[in-house]
């Protein structure tokens, strides 16, 4: 048997913001053991950890599969194996740095008298317009017409982030997701996210949806990565007023999905120049066990 933590992640309590997996020693699994592990747990994420492999500053070996796949970043479960690291007594200090199929991803912990915040720290995103054929996309997901406060881009993770008019359109989409599996597909495209200025909470700054079907995931309900780019993508839109050199807001996902996920963003601009972004949120431990080891 193998020991399995679930972590709800971005989240201040259990049972909201998004659950993940957590497998803290994989050695010895295969690709296909581990792909198995993370389709029985059948959650958006599940993360496998084993020590490093000798990359300099490194200090744990990460990877990521959804239900369906392994993915290059997921965010939300790389904050579900900091928290779980955390509480098995097995993170020193308050920086770890992973080795990952991307390159090094850095994550620091803060913490206080009332949270602990864990910051995922991932490469300055570099966002393009998308090329592709915008219309299919938003027929699947039943969007009548992209918002005019900003351009339709992708992510360095091949999402595609699209500008939504408000709260209210945003929540009635009821995506085709076989169409949408598809378009994106076609379009090269991990997952589709969309995004409205008007919130959930006043304090708030986004709303998102986030759909990838054709990867085991037809809704998520808080996705960490693709909010790096949502950060740069508003400050690029000029909706976003760095006070001094530092930029920073709450996200909001999940609620429509009863699992309601705050995220904090941060952006360090210099010189008109983003040069870190920084994603944070809380976690809860919900579950630890053990799985069985699965056929090799």
């Amino acid at each position: 048997m193998i020991p399995i933590f679930q972590v709800d992640a971005f989240a201040e309590r259990a049972f909201a913001g998004n659950p993940a997996a957590v497998v803290l020693d994989a050695r010895g699994l295969s690709d296909p053991q581990m792909q198995a592990i993370a389709a029985e747990m059948n959650l958006a994420g599940t993360a496998f950890l084993t020590p490093a492999r000798g990359s300099e500053g490194a200090h744990w070996h990460l990877r990521w599969f959804t239900p369906k796949r392994e993915v290059a970043y997921s965010g939300h479960t790389t904050v579900a194996a900091v928290h779980a690291l955390l509480e098995a007594g097995r993170l020193r200090g308050e920086h770890v740095v992973f080795e990952t199929v991307s390159g090094p991803l850095g994550a620091s912990v803060v913490a206080d008298k009332t949270r602990r915040l864990i910051w995922l720290e991932p490469r300055v995103p570099t966002l393009h317009p998308f090329t592709g054929q915008l219309a299919h996309v938003r027929e699947a997901v039943g969007l009548p017409a992209a918002a005019g406060w900003a351009a339709a881009v992708t992510t360095p993770d091949h999402d595609l982030v699209i500008p939504v008019a408000g709260l209210d359109l945003l929540r009635s989409l009821r995506p085709n997701m076989t169409a949408l599996g598809d378009a994106a597909t076609h379009a090269g495209l991990r997952g589709v996210c969309l995004v409205s200025r008007e919130t959930v909470e006043p304090g708030s700054t986004t709303h998102s949806r986030f759909f990838a079907p054709h990867y085991g995931i037809p809704e998520d309900i808080v996705t960490g990565s693709v909010h790096s780019s949502i950060g740069l993508w508003l400050l690029e839109a000029g909706l976003l007023r760095p006070a001094g050199t530092m930029v920073e807001f709450t996200a909001e996902q999940g609620d429509g999905l009863g699992r309601p996920g705050r995220l904090r963003v941060e952006l360090l601009v210099q010189d008109g120049v983003v040069g870190r972004v920084r994603v944070g949120g809380s976690a809860v431990t919900v579950m630890a066990g053990s799985i069985a080891r699965p056929p090799a």
